[in-house]
């Protein structure tokens, strides 16, 4: 089994759309990790339908009793996000759940007694079989619930329980540097980054570089809407090449792309330049893999 992470510094930096490129072009044995739970695309992308469901629990939540509320206040007083608001009758108090930090502080303070716990639903999980091929692992986390980063590790135990021997998952990790970032490619053999050749794209670019390299993990880059200017593009490379990252391809911008993914294919499929482009980052990408594996092969006394 071996895992291999699609990231970048920035949302729209063609993150997900190389990801979906590179299952249907590893083919139906592969599993997609779905880890951006705050705004999952994957199912867009591959054309996801859902096999399998299952409700994601982060803790307890709160709730007033209002046959015990005698109505004070001092719960709401304690609130600092003003989650508790009267109830509609004016005799007592609700916890409004989406902005609830389930802090704790208004249990304190309730002399009745009248706050108490449940387990609150935070989100789903999700299992899906894509039109082209690959198993689609992905989830939804609630409004407001700020437990990302465990969801992301359901979502990626979910992929490996699901894995075979020889399967190849491909995590499309949500974007930036932060706390599901790090559940995502956490343990990944391989990381793609893809750059946007852009000021920002780059700015952030090199965050995740330093992010991974803190993290000691393996890592080649793709350029992605290349063309548009070539300054960007030249200090694109040079990020790459400062931080030891091999470059794996360069994709131009092209409308072709989108075109391309309307009907119902990924980038792999398009025609033309932008095309040739692609497959030649996927199978540069896919030869690292190959050198991975005969490292672990031979790191484990294989022939």
């Amino acid at each position: 089994m071996m895992t291999i992470a699609v990231a970048s510094g920035k949302g729209g930096a063609g993150k997900t759309s190389f990801a979906a490129a590179l299952a249907a072009s590893i083919g139906p044995g592969s599993i997609v990790a779905d880890c951006d739970v705050d705004a999952a695309n994957g199912a867009i992308a591959l054309g996801g339908s859902i096999t399998r469901r299952e409700d994601y629990f982060a803790g307890p939540g709160y709730r007033i009793d209002a046959s015990a509320c005698t109505g004070c206040g001092a719960c709401a007083g304690a609130c600092r996000f003003e989650a508790i608001k009267p109830s509609a009758d004016g005799r007592s108090y609700r916890i409004v759940p989406e902005l609830c930090e389930r802090c704790g502080a208004c249990v304190d303070r309730c002399i009745a007694r009248a706050i108490g716990t449940f387990e609150k639903k935070a989100g789903e999980l999700f299992v899906s079989q894509t039109r082209i091929g690959p198993t689609l692992v992905h989830a939804e986390l609630e409004p407001g619930e700020d437990t990302s980063g465990k969801l992301v590790r359901k979502v990626r135990e979910g992929s490996t329980a699901l894995a075979g021997a020889d399967t190849a998952i491909v995590v499309d990790a949500p974007p930036g540097i932060g706390c599901p970032v790090i559940a995502s490619l956490s343990g990944c053999d391989l990381v793609v980054v893809v750059v946007e050749a852009s000021v920002s794209g780059i700015k952030d670019a090199e965050r995740l570089i330093e992010l991974l390299d803190s993290m000691k993990r393996p890592a080649v880059g793709v350029i992605n809407k290349a063309g548009l200017n070539a300054p960007m593009d030249t200090r694109a490379k040079a990020v790459l090449e400062r931080a030891g990252l091999p470059l794996a391809g360069e994709i131009p911008f092209d409308p072709a792309l989108r075109s391309v993914e309307e009907s119902g294919k990924t980038w792999k499929d398009v025609k033309g330049a932008a095309g040739d482009s692609v497959r030649k980052a996927l199978a540069s990408v896919k030869g690292a893999m190959a050198g991975i594996a005969r490292k672990s092969d031979h790191g484990q006394g294989k022939e």
